[in-house]
């Protein structure tokens, strides 16, 4: 069993949180603040309690579109997204690790994230990545075991030949694992059994 791809979650993994915080969490209640002629606390936290609403199973949150709309915002979600792009920041590790891997692995993304987001956040990595798959905008679903499966079958590639790295328990490392990938669950500042705290730490089981 040899690993010929690795594939990589986007936010948590190539990308910190910043950006999104900026956009679900700022910019949004920010506008819902003045249509409603809110202070931004009380906007803030009747967005977050319409998110929860829905949840990370619906394939709705997801949709800034979506929010847009049901929120009354006038604003299109390219001008939002253009406005905060400066802030997307890329984890430290993030580059010297794919310019390693490039060398002996084929390298693809599988994400959540619409892309719409996707595009924005890996404009400057994405010539590393043979294929990047947004389970939401691709096959209209969260990441599960049946789709893991799917996208190996896309690439032509046996699950047993391709690593998955995420920052999520269940969306990264339990469905990947049970799709037949080998996994490695990310946590940054944490680690031990299966759990990395950088991605340098993913050479350490390549070579083991």
């Amino acid at each position: 069993m040899k690993t010929k791809i690795v594939s990589f979650d986007v936010d948590g993994t190539l990308v910190d949180q910043r950006f999104n915080d900026i956009i679900w969490e700022e910019e949004i209640p920010r506008h819902v603040a003045k249509i409603k002629g809110w202070k931004f606390e009380k906007a803030r936290k009747y967005v977050i309690e319409e998110y929860a609403k829905i949840g990370d199973k619906d394939l709705r949150w997801y949709d800034i579109n979506y929010w847009l709309k049901r929120f009354g915002i006038k604003v299109s979600a390219k001008d939002i997204l253009k406005k905060w792009e400066k802030e997307i920041r890329l984890y430290p590790d993030v580059i010297p690790v794919l310019e390693k891997l490039k060398k002996e692995y084929s390298l693809i993304i599988i994400t959540c994230m619409p892309r719409i987001f996707l595009g924005e956040k890996i404009h400057t990595i994405s010539h590393y990545f043979l294929h990047t798959f947004s389970t939401v905008s691709d096959f209209h679903s969260v990441k599960s075991p049946q789709v893991y499966k799917k996208i190996a079958s896309l690439i032509g590639e046996k699950e047993e030949n391709i690593l998955h790295i995420g920052d999520h328990p269940i969306l990264d490392y339990e469905y990947s694992r049970q799709a037949g990938y080998r996994s490695l669950l990310l946590r940054r500042g944490g680690g031990g059994g299966d759990c990395i705290k950088t991605l340098e730490e993913v050479f350490n089981y390549l070579c083991g």
